[in-house]
């Protein structure tokens, strides 16, 4: 028995510092190799040096030259007016420089994400020390392969892994019920990337009168600093591009959402069957609305701490963002990992079947892999119906499990909020008194 343990610990050991090691290595090649440099990158660049050479009103403009010389790329900026400020720093280096420094600050944001959710997480596993090294290895581990994360080296660099960041951090805020720190940080994320809008809006709705107070006063005194600092075209500029922007479903090969199986249908069926598209656009819009409506109605009669609940709320944000948002780059879905590593941590509480259904997400995270769905792209006949019916459902495999998930296992879920550990995580007398 002691043997067993022993050669356990050494196996736990070296999958965690191979998959350490693996990270370390593999963000150096990143950060080394110039890839993406028109791509993302160049987004966050030009959106910086337009600002500092004072031309904010080109800034949805994607062609528009800069100080009169072309951009360092032709993507559309799809951050708030006021978030572009965040980029000027990027102008102060030479596209080469800026874009080296982008990615160094990519790998920090996640080295502090995975700090964080690390540190929460491991209060759900068993105090065993065999225990908590297997949970290390296996965490080191996800990281590795969850290809969501480490497809922002092959495009320069992304704010998504800062995003996660503040995501993470505002999750412990919120937890705790302080929520004007919640709030801010889940506000400024959503102004980097206001597709997370819809997951926003469901926090609003789950968290309580205060912190939906607290966060719409942000909003506003927001919205107004910034129209009286920037105008009031450029922020029309930006309402024009949300509402065309959350009308169009990308095609597979840029999306990963669960429309693209709806789109891969449209493909497949031929010409004449847009009308069908659009009916089962809603149903799966529905079918959606429904998930989360059902889990919260089912929740509501659990006794869980104000933590628990409010990490839930949080969860149920997450997964309303993922599963309404018509269009999801790869790696949007690197916010799936929040709610995918407690599961992990929480495995005790959680069937066989769910387990398996876990780890097929994780699997499926790697047809995310952008030089994969590259040279699927270019490599798949425009009409090979059974091949474009097969990619999209890999490329949409994780979010379709994670809803079987909410289906099959959310007993166990809800169960997984009344364990022990959620009695040690703090929250302050007064603030859980008063919900």
């Amino acid at each position: 028995m002691v043997d067993s343990r022993i050669n356990r610990a050494r196996a736990y050991r070296a999958l965690l510092w191979l998959s350490v090691c693996l990270i370390v290595i593999g963000c150096a090649v990143g950060i080394v190799v110039p890839a993406g440099a028109g791509w993302d990158f160049a987004n966050f660049y030009d959106a910086g040096q337009r600002v500092a050479a004072g031309q904010m009103r080109d800034l949805y403009d994607p062609v528009s030259l800069i100080r009169g010389e072309a951009p360092q790329g032709t993507m559309r900026f799809w951050g708030a007016p006021i978030s572009a400020l965040f980029y000027v720093p990027l102008s102060w280096f030479p596209a080469g420089t800026a874009l080296v420094l982008f990615k160094i600050e990519n790998v920090v944001a996640f080295a502090a994400t995975f700090a964080v959710l690390f540190r929460f997480c491991r209060r759900f596993v068993p105090e065993d020390d065999l225990a908590q090294l297997r949970f290390a290895a296996l965490f080191a581990f996800l990281c590795l392969i969850f290809q969501p994360f480490w497809t922002v080296f092959r495009v320069g660099g992304q704010t998504t892994p800062t995003v996660l960041l503040l995501i993470a951090v505002a999750l412990q805020f919120h937890m705790q019920m302080r929520d004007w720190w919640s709030a801010s940080l889940v506000v400024l994320a959503t102004l980097v990337k206001p597709a997370l809008a819809p997951g926003l809006v469901c926090l609003l709705c789950l968290s309580g009168r205060s912190f939906a107070l607290k966060t719409i006063l942000l909003l506003g005194a927001i919205g107004v600093a910034s129209i009286a600092l920037l105008g009031w075209p450029i922020h029309l500029a930006f309402l024009d591009l949300m509402r065309t922007g959350v009308q169009s479903t990308f095609p597979w090969y840029y999306n990963s959402s669960l429309y693209i199986l709806i789109d891969a249908l449209r493909m497949a069926a031929g010409s004449g069957s847009e009308n069908g598209a659009s009916l089962l656009t809603y149903v799966m819009k529905a079918v959606v609305l429904g998930t989360i409506v059902f889990l919260v109605l089912k929740s509501r009669a659990r006794s869980w701490t104000a933590a628990a609940r409010r990490h839930w709320a949080f969860v149920v944000s997450i997964l309303f963002f993922l599963w309404w948002s018509l269009t999801l780059w790869e790696h949007y879905l690197a916010v799936l990992f929040i709610p995918l590593i407690y599961v992990v941590a929480s495995s005790q509480w959680f069937s066989r079947s769910a387990h398996v259904l876990v780890g097929g997400i994780f699997a499926l995270s790697l047809a995310q892999n952008l030089i994969l769905t590259d040279w699927l792209r270019h490599h798949v006949a425009a009409d090979a119906r059974l091949p474009l019916l097969i990619i999209p459902t890999l490329k949409a495999g994780p979010l379709l499990l994670m809803l079987i998930i909410a289906w099959r296992h959310y007993r166990e879920l809800f169960r997984s909020y009344e364990a022990p550990a959620w009695r040690r995580v703090a929250v302050p007398v007064q603030e859980a008194a008063a919900t």
